[in-house]
């Protein structure tokens, strides 16, 4: 048996390091969040191809200097898995940043924040597809529960919307860009495995940056000024280099199961930032649709 003391050393080391991770968590979170408050803001002065460009640009000067060593010394490994790293990097990084921005130009923080919170369902409906895994009767009443959530809050909460296809084209570019992210997620298990994440990250965002250039160059819309390039400089430090690496330290400190229950709180960041700073209302529909999708994620994700 250990003595006392080491044991209630090894007590309060664990409880420093969960709330280190809390910490780290709440940082990440917290920044993702933002992310919609802030691309939100910036609709009408920058453009979303131009901002979602300017954003990895900066993203990618921040994360080079720590991958720069690993990607020369394994720049074989990077030409031979170019195919899966360019697929990731559209489809993940440029693709569903660029839809994310594209649909804020539209829609609401409030009503993306909720509608991105639908993302691990997708991710397992995805994983049904891809993978073959098989539902269960709780997770399939979950799905059902989650898909008439999003779309209480898509139609925001007038159903006559439907029928009238008055329906926010915002809401369905968010829905694209999530299920971008979701197929990204299921295919991330085809990364090359030699590489560490800041690496792999550092080559998805060059891949990202490329590819956004052109359509940014076509667009070229940005109304410079201080407010914007301190906007553009955060979106490039903290959603998309501070939260990874905050997000990456907390699963070691706490594990994956524990710190994916800190997403839950993005959508109400997201709404408390979004009311604060943008003057947006929460409205009945918000609390009924991200209720149930609440439910339905409860429901298809819980273990038994």
């Amino acid at each position: 048996m250990p003595p006392v003391s080491a044991t209630i050393e090894e007590g309060a080391g664990r409880s420093s390091g969960a709330a280190t991770a809390y910490l780290l968590l709440l940082v990440a979170v917290s920044s993702w969040a933002a992310n919609l408050v802030v691309g939100r803001g910036l609709a009408g002065v920058v453009g979303p191809l131009t901002l979602s460009w300017t954003r990895w640009v900066v993203a990618f000067l921040v994360v080079l200097p720590f991958a720069w060593g690993e990607l020369r010394a394994r720049r074989a490994v990077i030409l031979r898995a170019w195919r899966p790293i360019v697929g990731l990097g559209l489809v993940g990084f440029a693709g569903s940043n660029a839809l994310c921005y594209l649909a804020l130009q539209w829609t609401t923080a409030v009503n993306a924040s909720l509608i991105n919170s639908a993302g691990p369902l997708m991710i397992f409906a995805a994983s049904v597809v891809v993978l073959g895994e098989r539902f269960r009767a709780r997770q399939l009443v979950g799905l059902a529960l989650a898909l008439i959530g999003v779309v209480g809050i898509v139609l925001r909460g007038e159903p006559r919307a439907l029928l009238a296809l008055e329906i926010n084209r915002g809401d369905l570019l968010m829905l694209l860009a999530v299920g971008a992210w979701s197929v990204y997620s299921i295919q991330l298990r085809r990364r090359p495995q030699e590489l560490s994440p800041v690496a792999l990250v550092a080559a998805l965002i060059g891949v990202s940056v490329v590819a956004l250039t052109p359509l940014a160059a076509l667009e070229a819309k940005l109304e410079p000024s201080l407010p914007t390039f301190t906007a553009i400089l955060y979106l490039g430090i903290f959603p998309s280099a501070v939260s990874v690496l905050c997000w990456n330290r907390a699963v070691a400190l706490i594990g994956a199961a524990r710190s994916s229950v800190f997403t839950y709180l993005m959508p109400l960041i997201a709404a408390l930032l979004a009311t604060l700073f943008l003057g947006e209302r929460i409205e009945p529909f918000h609390l009924v649709g991200g209720g149930l999708v609440f439910a339905g994620l409860a429901l298809t994700l819980a273990r038994r």
